[in-house]
């Protein structure tokens, strides 16, 4: 196939709302490079299966990507397709071709480590953050943004990055630049929570932080923000998007002591749970009455972290995680959950790892396309 060509120098002025960050230190420029034939093949491939399934039904659209863990805090240049940063771009003309509604970023996007996995440095930190604003700053779809347990400079591991970011500061830098081109992004008050209503769709997404408290865990000002939106109008169909999955044991892996709750997670189930039930509660600050929702639906929670894919429904509502760019030791994967490794070191230079998420809210099903790794075997069906 011959290979697409993304034309001349993309500059992107990237203003972190940052201490200490100049302009002239967070200029960007992604290299003109040529697509590699793999990426249109293993696009189009998926494609045709979503025309298949979607047929003339009205579907909400929307590519994940998660954990690409991307330490270089440059594009490399000649293009390198490790550096897994260009694998955006590539989930963007994925969006593209989809007719997506819009692209989720699900966190762990690398800045706090460097190629060795030692704690960055501050210069580096800032550089990657930078790259990370240019990628996004010249896509035209809106994209909502899960903040990571590895994106606020604090994740465990020998010690932590020389930069820090707080749930304010990452708020403000990526989901607060897509309100900025009038994206009508409804959020919690450090935008780095919240929801978005597809344009004639009656499909309402939440973008949710699992670390707005501690490195995994949900305010309760984050719960009440929640409870309150999944009070939607007639016949809206929700999704949930975060990054650490909210199920206690599909997402963990072996050695991550699995059952084990961070904070508010039981009371974001039991939420859920009513939701789907149409019931009503409270828990200390946090009060929830669904009973007046009519016709709406909960399509799923969907989640990256565990670098896995792995689902389960529990009382109603569908638990979903998707692999993405992280790696993992074998005897950590859980039973039930599939990771599949790249095939060969170079395989990053010739294959993706996405999931297209495709809802038919009338019909209340849902599907996951893979784009690369695994192919048609690791599409997933859902019903709710």
């Amino acid at each position: 196939m011959k290979q697409s060509r993304i034309s001349g120098l993309l500059f992107v002025l990237i203003f972190l709302i940052l201490p200490g960050i100049r302009a002239e230190e967070t200029e960007k420029k992604i290299p003109a490079f040529n697509v590699p034939s793999w990426v249109d093949d293993q696009i189009n491939a998926a494609y045709e299966r979503f025309l298949a399934w979607k047929g003339s039904d009205q579907t909400a659209v929307f590519p994940l990507i998660t954990d690409v863990h991307a330490a270089r805090p440059d594009f490399s240049n000649p293009p390198d397709f490790r550096d897994t940063k260009y694998h955006i771009l590539f989930v963007q003309r994925a969006a593209k071709k989809f007719g997506a509604d819009f692209m989720a970023d699900l966190g762990d996007i690398g800045f706090d480590r460097d190629l060795k996995w030692n704690p960055s440095k501050k210069e580096d930190a800032k550089g990657r953050l930078a790259a990370q604003r240019a990628i996004y700053g010249q896509f035209d779809l809106p994209v909502l943004f899960c903040m990571g347990n590895h994106d606020s400079g604090r994740a465990n591991g020998t010690g932590f990055s020389e930069l820090r970011l707080t749930c304010a500061e990452y708020g403000s830098m990526f989901n607060g630049m897509i309100k900025k081109r009038g994206v009508p992004l409804i959020t919690g008050p450090h935008e780095d929570y919240g929801y978005y209503d597809l344009p004639g769709k009656k499909c309402r997404v939440f973008f949710l932080n699992t670390s707005d408290i501690n490195e995994i865990g949900m305010s309760d000002e984050q719960i009440r923000f929640l409870a309150k939106g999944l009070q939607v109008p007639e016949n809206t169909t929700v999704v949930l998007l975060q990054h650490i999955c909210l199920h206690p044991v599909i997402g963990r892996w072996r050695s991550g002591f699995p059952g084990r709750m961070f904070s508010n997670q039981a009371l974001c189930m039991k939420i859920l749970t009513d939701f789907a039930d149409n019931q009503k509660g409270s828990s200390g600050s946090v009060q929830w009455d669904f009973t007046q929702n009519k016709g709406a639906a909960l399509a799923g929670s969907i989640s990256g972290d565990s670098h896995f894919d792995a689902q389960d429904r529990v009382f109603g509502v569908n638990y979903i995680t998707t692999q993405g760019y992280g790696t993992i030791a074998r005897p950590n994967v859980p039973e039930n959950a599939v990771h599949l490794d790249p095939k060969g070191k170079d395989a990053r230079t010739s294959s993706l790892c996405v999931d297209v998420v495709a809802i038919k809210p009338a019909k209340r099903e849902m599907m996951f396309f893979r784009i690369g790794i695994g192919g048609q075997s690791r599409d997933r069906s859902f019903k709710f």
